[in-house]
């Protein structure tokens, strides 16, 4: 039995090892910062699709980079390990429902009509509605608190946005500000967790 715990616990370390390598959140933050840039090339007449696809090539680039990473660099201090079935199983869940959450809100996306300021604040509760559902579902089934912390910044970022464009003249409806505030603080986030994993995990000298 002890030595049952032990690898779980073993294991438990292994899991948060993985995800605190702080990369996930320099990439989230990332895909959350073209919030704060996208609404400011739309005005320079590059049009809602493409003031977002400009940026496909860099988070792609961003991406593979994060790839080479973890495994250049992460593994060789972590090490890799397989996961047992149950924690498997609970991967499984959470990719099922993050598909059914997203793709219930892709459905409406397609399904929404565009209209005036009742319309865009429909479409603002719904992204509010889904970013909380999936981090919220992210936080419990991966199991990081910061998770929930970074769901709720993000769901206040289009009413705080609103706020300050109705109330002190922000313009682009002040998400360059909010979701800008809330990239960088999920970006910093990472990267002291990423100087932290390295300081904690030092690669051995015969490596």
């Amino acid at each position: 039995m002890e030595q049952k715990m032990d690898l779980r616990q073993l294991e438990r370390k292994a899991w948060t090892s993985f995800y605190d390598d702080g990369l996930g959140d320099i990439f989230l933050g990332c895909i959350i910062l073209m919030f704060a840039i996208a609404p400011m090339l739309s005005r320079m007449g590059l049009g809602d699709f493409w003031s977002s696809a400009v940026f496909l090539p860099f988070l792609a680039l961003l991406f593979i980079v994060i790839v080479l990473l973890r495994k250049r660099v992460v593994r060789t201090r972590v090490g890799l390990v397989s996961f047992g079935r149950a924690r498997k199983k609970r991967l499984v869940k959470f990719n099922v429902l993050m598909l059914v959450v997203l793709s219930v809100g892709f459905i409406l996306g397609l399904l929404s009509v565009r209209g005036g300021v009742a319309q865009a604040w429909v479409h603002n509760l719904r992204f509010i509605a889904i970013v909380l559902m999936c981090f919220g579902l992210a936080g419990y089934f991966l199991g990081f608190i910061r998770l929930y912390i970074y769901g709720i910044l993000i769901a206040l970022a289009i009413p705080v946005g609103e706020w300050l464009w109705t109330n002190m003249g922000v313009p682009h409806h002040g998400f360059p500000v909010t979701f800008g505030v809330t990239a960088g603080v999920i970006i910093i986030t990472g990267i002291v967790l990423f100087l932290r994993m390295l300081s904690k995990n030092p690669k051995s000298k015969g490596e």
